[in-house]
């Protein structure tokens, strides 16, 4: 299965810090980590059911009091294990 994870700082508007991260909340598959008391959220973002992260960081950019975020890291793919795996036992991963 693919997955996407992001993380990503959000810019609020003076004051709104606090306010952005209640609705930024309520979206699928977000969590907000700090930075609410300093209008500059960490956020992660995971792919969810029915909405794509990419999806929800759009959304997430449309939401009032926010001014705009930065995209600070992105894993995109099948499980890190399964990537992994082979490599880890010292062998050649199969050729695709």
């Amino acid at each position: 299965m693919t997955e996407n994870i992001c993380s990503c700082i959000v810019h609020t508007r003076p004051g709104e810090g606090a306010n952005v991260a209640r609705r930024i909340i309520a979206l699928p598959g977000v969590e907000v980590h700090a930075g609410a008391d300093q209008d500059k959220l960490v956020v992660t973002i995971e792919d969810n059911a029915g909405a794509p992260a990419a999806d929800t960081l759009g959304a997430m950019n449309q939401l009032p009091g926010v001014v705009n975020s930065v995209l600070i890291y992105h894993y995109g793919g099948d499980d890190l294990d399964d990537e992994l795996g082979n490599t880890a036992l010292g062998q050649t991963p199969a050729a695709a």
